[in-house]
C-alpha cells in the first residue's frame, strides 16, 4: 500500500474543503438568487479559511516529531606546567685521612732483540728477559 506524504494530504483536504463549499454556496445562490453575489465570495473565502485550518490540522497530527539531539559540550582541562627549579649541586669534598706513597716494584721485562743502527749498518742483538725497579704513586687510605 502506497503512503501519502503529508503534504499531499493537506492539498486534498483543502481541494475538497473548497470544492464542497463552492458548490454549497453555488447551490445555495441558485435556490436564492436574489442574495448579493458578495455573500457567494463570503461563502468561499470562509471555506478556504476553513479548509486551511483542517489542513494544518491535519499537517500537524501527521507530521514527525522532529527531537534536535545537541551534543554535550567537551570540557577539556588544559594541562598544568609546573616548570622544576634548577638544582645545582656544589660538588662535594671528600675529606681523606688518605694519602699517596712513593713506592718502588720489581717488574719483569720479557725478553728481545735490539736493533742498533751505525754507519756501516744494523746490529741486531738479544736482550735477555730481567727485572727493572719501577716508581708507582699508590693511594693509602
Amino acid at each position: 500500500m502506497k503512503t501519502i506524504s503529508p503534504l499531499k494530504k493537506i492539498v486534498i483536504a483543502l481541494l475538497i474543503c473548497a470544492t464542497t463549499l463552492t458548490v454549497s454556496a453555488r447551490h445555495h445562490y441558485h435556490r436564492h438568487h436574489h442574495h448579493r453575489h458578495g455573500r457567494v465570495g463570503l461563502a468561499v473565502g470562509a471555506g478556504i479559511l476553513g479548509a486551511g485550518i483542517l489542513a494544518n490540522t491535519i499537517y500537524n497530527a501527521t507530521r514527525p516529531n522532529t527531537v534536535v539531539v545537541a551534543p554535550q559540550p567537551v570540557v577539556v582541562q588544559q594541562p598544568v606546567v609546573v616548570q622544576q627549579p634548577v638544582v645545582v649541586q656544589q660538588p662535594t669534598t671528600v675529606v681523606s685521612t688518605g694519602h699517596y706513597e712513593t713506592r718502588v716494584n720489581n717488574v719483569w721485562v720479557e725478553g728481545r732483540y735490539i736493533d742498533q743502527v751505525t754507519p756501516t749498518g744494523v746490529i741486531r742483538t738479544w736482550q735477555p728477559g730481567h727485572y727493572e725497579q719501577r716508581t708507582e704513586q699508590v693511594w693509602v687510605p
